[in-house]
């Protein structure tokens, strides 16, 4: 009785050469669904804050849902970029009254501002800061009425 052992049906690679090539390495890019966008972050943070409208401010996130813009949230998810507003260090994350401090829809409505509107218009007015900043402009203008 003779055994037949089975034979490669390729020849075997050198070790190493199906290694990727640092040369050859892909780029990271933003994928275009991607809730990510770092450029768009840096001009909400070139934006006043919309609670005392001092700069250099903060993108902080809308984090509560509403089914009128689209928005879900979910335990410790980060909301995508364009449900990002601008306020100021001390309103955002550091004054005792500030935004992570406390329930955030009551934030929202103390300072008399409706933050979803406020990102959705952001959103609109992408790569033009001088719009960007004239959105914050108004809405604190019309919370001061």
């Amino acid at each position: 009785m003779t055994f037949i052992r089975p034979q490669r049906l390729i020849c075997p690679s050198p070790p190493g050469s199906l290694l990727k090539r640092s040369e050859t390495a892909p780029v990271a890019r933003k994928a275009p669904n991607s809730d990510q966008d770092a450029g768009y972050l840096a001009l909400v943070q070139c934006c006043p804050c919309l609670r005392c409208g001092m700069e250099p401010t903060e993108a902080a996130h809308v984090r509560y849902a509403s089914a009128a813009f689209g928005k879900s949230s979910g335990m410790q998810k980060k909301p995508p970029d364009r449900f990002a507003v601008p306020l100021c260090a001390d309103c955002h994350r550091l004054a005792r009254d500030a935004q992570h401090r406390q329930n955030e829809r009551a934030f929202w409505e103390a300072i008399d501002i409706n933050p979803l509107i406020v990102a959705t218009n952001l959103y609109a007015k992408r790569g033009d800061l001088i719009a960007m900043r004239a959105v914050c402009f108004v809405a604190i203008a019309e919370r001061i009425r």
